[in-house]
């Protein structure tokens, strides 16, 4: 309401500025009152800008301050969101990485049960060799670490490629 009060005063002072300039004669007198009115008008009109550009200016600064405090805040967040995506990685990969070994375990335990129980009576009745038995076992032993990191690596891929399937239905969601 007040700056209607503030304009509706402004625009009367510009009216009666007018009104004089429409007028066809004029006494010095008259030009004298005319023009100290119109300096007044003008210098209460220059001291509210100077106020408004104040308060404009300190408006200015808080925002400033306050949108460098966001993105301080969005940095750290995606940060912190950076470190936690890692974590969660690091993880979901010792977690693959368990059950890795937990499956190559178990075809290293099925694979000596075969030789013990299978291979080596066939190869012994054959071959009649003792350090062919060994190197069999030896060939096992030897592969289970391939085995393991052949295993850890397979299930990595299918895991990222299963969360980069999760993450495009979770963008394309509306």
């Amino acid at each position: 309401m007040e700056k209607e009060n503030i304009y509706q005063r402004e625009l009367e002072n510009l009216e009666q500025a007018k009104n004089f300039l429409k007028r066809s004669e004029y006494s010095k007198m008259d030009i004298q009152l005319e023009y100290k009115k119109l300096v007044e008008n003008y210098e209460e009109l220059v001291d509210q800008v100077k106020i408004i550009t104040k308060i404009s200016d300190r408006l200015q600064n808080k925002l400033d301050k306050t949108n460098q405090k966001l993105e301080k805040t969005n940095q750290d967040l995606h940060d912190t969101n950076v470190k936690l995506n890692e974590t969660i990685d690091a993880l979901a990969e010792a977690r693959i990485g368990r059950r890795a070994a937990t499956i190559v375990l178990i075809v290293v335990i099925a694979l000596f049960v075969v030789s013990e129980a299978w291979i080596e009576p066939i190869i012994e009745k054959n071959i009649q060799n003792f350090w062919i038995g060994l190197i069999l076992k030896l060939a096992v032993a030897v592969l289970i670490k391939p085995g393991e990191d052949f295993t850890n690596k397979y299930m990595l891929k299918r895991a990222r490629k299963k969360q980069l399937m999760d993450n495009k239905v979770v963008m394309n969601k509306p």
